[in-house]
């Protein structure tokens, strides 16, 4: 592959999309909605209890949804920028990198579909029935926790990428590849929010909330740094390489 030229300011911009992604998402759950929904509440509150929470945080909850739903476009920003180091790394047929972009357009509307659902509980708690408002509840958090089925297989795609790449200078270090595999497990281990309503497997549990969640953006902020390592390389070696017409590649492969 011949060096070719690119414009690192809107790469890295996207990169540090992932940062801003995790910073507006994170405060439009917890304090502009005067943490309604971080830290989570107990799936086993009553409808009364949850539809209380909103009346009484009615305001912050509503920006703190339209922070959520924005947020969305953030993460698409952050993850095409992501996905096409993947496509360079994965080269021939990308078929991974294909399967990485249908996953994170799914993904893009799962972000927006959690807030759009919290939103809709939002618009008439306590003029509705307080079950109507908890079932809305419910379906949003569902959407945080029973919808990692687009991470999960984002994540081990561009696990398969990382491992299959044989150039001597990866975008990708290999133990990012484990990391991958890592969150697309816990991913999937959240899943459990469906059997239980109290303990470390419920809605607010160590293990269905907090681990899988906390893993999820440290992976975005990771990958968000090796994306911005892996624009200023390969802007440093552009501008250090021969003229075009040399044709060198930036990437030397690793024999098989």
């Amino acid at each position: 592959m011949a060096a070719r030229a690119f414009n690192p300011k809107v790469l890295k911009f996207c990169a540090w999309m992932g940062p801003a992604f995790t910073a507006m998402w994170l405060i439009g759950a917890a304090p502009i909605a005067h943490f309604v929904f971080v830290p989570p509440p107990s799936a086993s509150n009553s409808a009364l209890t949850t539809v209380h929470e909103y009346v009484h945080h009615l305001t912050g909850v509503r920006i703190g949804c339209v922070f959520m739903i924005f947020s969305s476009a953030l993460y698409a920003f952050w993850g095409m920028a992501v996905s096409m180091y993947a496509r360079d790394a994965e080269r021939g047929r990308p078929v991974l990198f294909y399967v990485q972009v249908v996953c994170l357009a799914a993904c893009v509307v799962v972000i927006m579909l959690i807030g759009f659902f919290w939103g809709v509980a939002a618009f008439r708690p306590g003029h509705t029935s307080p079950q109507v408002t908890q079932a809305l509840n419910d379906v949003g958090w569902f959407g945080v926790l029973f919808t990692g089925a687009p991470f999960t297989g984002w994540a081990f795609a561009l696990a398969a990428v990382i491992f299959q790449d044989r150039s001597a200078r990866p975008w990708f270090p290999r133990w990012m590849g484990y990391f991958n595999i890592f969150a697309g497990v816990l991913y999937i281990e959240a899943s459990l929010i469906l059997f239980f309503k109290h303990g470390p497997f419920s809605q607010n549990g160590f293990l269905v909330f907090y681990v899988p969640v906390i893993v999820f953006f440290v992976w975005v902020i990771t990958l968000s740094a090796l994306v911005i390592r892996a624009v200023n390389i390969e802007s440093a070696e552009l501008v250090g390489a021969p003229a075009a017409a040399a044709g060198e590649p930036v990437r030397t492969p690793v024999p098989a």
